[in-house]
C-alpha cells in the first residue's frame, strides 16, 4: 500500500484490528489489486484538497465513534484455497466507513467480505478478487457519497452497474460472510 508514516501511526491510534500494511514489490496480483484500490482512491480523493484522506483497510468493524457507513456490491471472483474451486458472485460486498476530523483529515476504513467453499464447506471465509473496473466503481461511489456529506455535492449518482456475467447459481446465503453477519440484504446504504 501507499501509505505514509502519518498513516500508520494514526491507523496505530484508531484500532487493533486495522489490517497490516504490506509492502507490495513483487508483481503478484494482490499487490497489483492494492495499487489499483489505493491509485483510485489517491486520484479521487485528491480533489478534496486541502482536506487529506486516507484510505485503510480492515477486518473488524471500526471502534465506536463518528463513523458513517457505506455499503456497495460487485462482481467479483473467489476461489478456495483448500480445493481449488473457483467461483464468481455478483454479491461481492465492500463496506466503507468514514469521518472527517476538524474538516481537514478524513479516514475511509473499508471491509471485503469473503464467501465459503460450496464443495469443501470447511467453514473457511475465501477473500474476494476484485475486478479492476469494480474497485473503481465502489471507490467512486463511497468518493460521491462523502462529497454529499461533507463538501455539498447535491444527490451524486450511484453507480449500480456491474461487470457482465451469468451466474449459474442463485446467491447462497448460508455461504455469504455478509449475509451472516445481516449486512447483505439491501444492495447500496449509506449513513
Amino acid at each position: 500500500m501507499m501509505v505514509v508514516g502519518k498513516v500508520e501511526s494514526a491507523m496505530d491510534e484508531m484500532s487493533p484490528t486495522v489490517a497490516p500494511i504490506i509492502a507490495c514489490y513483487d508483481g503478484s496480483l494482490f499487490c497489483s489489486m492494492e495499487i489499483v484500490w489505493h491509485g483510485e482512491f489517491d486520484k479521487l480523493f485528491a480533489q478534496y484538497y486541502p482536506t487529506q484522506w486516507y484510505l485503510i483497510p480492515t477486518f473488524e468493524l471500526p471502534a465506536e465513534g463518528a463513523w458513517r457507513s457505506f455499503k456497495d456490491s460487485a462482481k467479483v471472483r473467489f476461489q478456495c484455497s483448500g480445493c481449488g474451486h473457483g467461483w464468481t458472485s455478483m454479491k461481492g460486498r465492500v463496506i466503507f466507513w468514514y469521518q472527517l476530523q476538524n474538516h481537514n483529515v478524513g479516514y475511509v476504513m473499508f471491509k471485503l467480505y469473503g464467501q465459503q467453499c460450496i464443495k469443501c464447506n470447511n467453514g473457511k471465509f475465501e477473500h474476494a478478487m476484485w475486478y479492476p473496473e469494480e474497485v473503481i466503481k465502489v471507490i467512486g461511489n463511497v468518493y460521491n457519497r462523502i462529497g454529499q456529506m461533507y463538501f455539498g455535492f447535491h444527490k451524486p449518482p450511484l453507480r449500480i452497474d456491474r461487470r457482465a456475467g451469468k451466474p449459474r447459481n442463485q446467491h447462497n446465503s448460508e455461504l455469504c460472510q455478509a449475509c451472516k453477519e445481516g449486512l447483505c440484504r439491501e444492495e447500496w446504504a449509506f449513513s
